[in-house]
């Protein structure tokens, strides 16, 4: 500091040292008390901020496990639907060469009418020969969604007929309908191909039966129940010690829970260390520095629990506290605003093909883009993986949230440069859902169904769509769709 900015007579002000020390000591022991407790709370968003991404890392492990085992029923209920069946001859070599690289599939049956006529291996496994799935009761009601949604339901860890704990996918084949001939009352429905994935194995290749980074792990949701279903890995108190929690949708509904606290619990974890303490009382001339350093990190930490590390963007937690501010705000102000659900097409092609770096690089450029498509008072965010939201705080009609869709699908088709000079293609599918409908406010979780209904018929459709959800309780379809060339 300046000597001009004291004042003139400052130097004759013999006890203003003493009292300056006075005021810094006194000042330095009240401080050492707040910077103990930013220390502590710090210590505690950074070990929650760690215990989250732990977390996201084995989901992200246990997403990957779970689409490569997949895609193998997926391929065998394929032939089915073409050909119309399989025999006993070429379902044997064709699975045997579909599971010779798979270590934690089980085993993989076929189920015509819903009782299982082939099993691959058969060797051990003949105890499941003739099982009818609808007289099971512990697998009754994962074949009838899997039916009623013509989709791959997956259920688990259950307990199996042969013997121990599997991970069952069901999926459901319906035979394909000639060329030329016209379908009478939809395609018709052939039987189930099921696929039983080693649960044990499965858990410890994605890191759930080991402590690891500090931090021991949890899984509750027995049979895709989620938060009412029981603990299947890791002790179940777990539970009841505030740890940080992911969930993990399973293909065909339900989902899984995880749970994540530090070896030893929150409060040794929390703990500010020594040195801190120690340094807030020595360095007493610096407290000032010291607090305002220590709050902007605290800041930092906390930005980093709203926002997506690799775009920047709002997380999910974040997306959905302002999506129910704007649901709130179009209520009070009797306007409309619109959700836009995206998931990317041909992401995983690039992630496959040019590795998880460019696929990084991709998941960049897409934010950047859906960020300059937005206005202020929207909001872009990243919901994981390679799904996208926008919120449209006002919108003027239907048709403006479907120009703003197709905006979407326009910018997402233009080739995307990678770092190495290189371009690859992607597209989007979007599902596009009005808010409010109706006098009443209507939740977060019916709206985001709402919206992603309207995206499964995009992607069902064909992809590169954009489709308008109904009213909540009005059935069917949604009602608007186009796509851009």
């Amino acid at each position: 500091m300046h000597q001009r900015h004291l004042p003139a007579n400052w130097i004759h002000h013999r006890r203003l040292p003493l009292v300056a020390g006075l005021c810094s000591g006194a000042l330095a022991a009240l401080l050492a008390w707040v910077v103990i407790d930013i220390a502590h709370t710090k210590a505690r968003t950074e070990i929650a901020a760690q215990a989250q991404s732990h977390l996201l890392q084995i989901r992200d492990r246990l997403d990957r496990q779970l689409q490569s085992t997949l895609s193998v029923p997926e391929t065998v209920a394929a032939f089915v639907s073409a050909q119309g069946g399989m025999s006993p001859e070429i379902f044997s070599t064709v699975v045997g060469r579909l599971l010779e690289h798979q270590r934690n599939i089980r085993n993989l049956a076929l189920a015509p009418d819903n009782v299982i006529s082939d099993i691959y291996p058969r060797l051990g496994n003949e105890r499941a020969l003739g099982l009818h799935y609808l007289d099971n009761p512990q697998q009754r009601n994962a074949v009838e969604r899997a039916i009623q949604t013509r989709r791959t339901v997956v259920a688990g860890p259950i307990p199996l007929v042969q013997g121990g704990l599997g991970i069952v996918s069901r999926t459901p084949v319906f035979l394909a309908t000639p060329p030329g001939k016209t379908p009478v009352g939809g395609p018709r429905y052939w039987g189930i191909v099921s696929l039983t994935v080693n649960a044990d194995t499965l858990f410890a290749d994605v890191g759930l039966h080991t402590e690891q980074m500090g931090f021991q792990v949890a899984a509750r949701g027995l049979d895709a129940m989620g938060a009412q279903g029981a603990v299947f890995v890791g002790r179940p108190q777990l539970f009841d010690e505030s740890p940080a929690t992911l969930d993990i949708p399973l293909p065909g509904g339900g989902s899984w829970i995880l749970g994540a606290v530090p070896v030893g619990g929150w409060k040794a974890a929390g703990q500010a260390p020594a040195l801190i303490v120690m340094l807030s009382y020595v360095f007493a001339v610096v407290v000032g520095l010291l607090s305002a350093r220590l709050v902007r990190a605290h800041q930092q930490v906390l930005a980093l629990a709203t926002h997506d590390r690799l775009t920047g963007l709002p997380n999910r937690r974040l997306f959905e506290d302002r999506l129910s501010q704007a649901v709130l705000a179009a209520q009070r102000d009797h306007r409309a605003g619109a959700l836009l659900l995206l998931d990317l097409d041909g992401f995983k092609a690039v992630n496959d093909e040019r590795g998880h770096a460019s696929g990084d690089q991709v998941l960049v450029r897409v934010a950047q883009r859906l960020s300059s498509l937005t206005r202020a008072s929207d909001t872009a965010a990243r919901l994981g993986g390679d799904e996208f939201a926008l919120v449209l705080n006002a919108v003027e009609s239907p048709e403006a949230a479907m120009a703003t869709a197709h905006a979407v699908l326009a910018a997402l088709l233009t080739p995307m440069g990678l770092d190495n000079g290189q371009h690859v293609l992607i597209g989007a599918s979007v599902g596009v859902a009005l808010f409010p409908q109706g006098s009443a406010v209507e939740g977060v979780p019916a709206l985001m169904d709402r919206a992603d209904r309207a995206l499964y018929v995009s992607k069902r459709n064909g992809k590169g769509l954009a489709s308008l959800a109904d009213a909540p309780g009005v059935p069917g379809v949604p009602g608007v769709q186009g796509s851009v060339a």
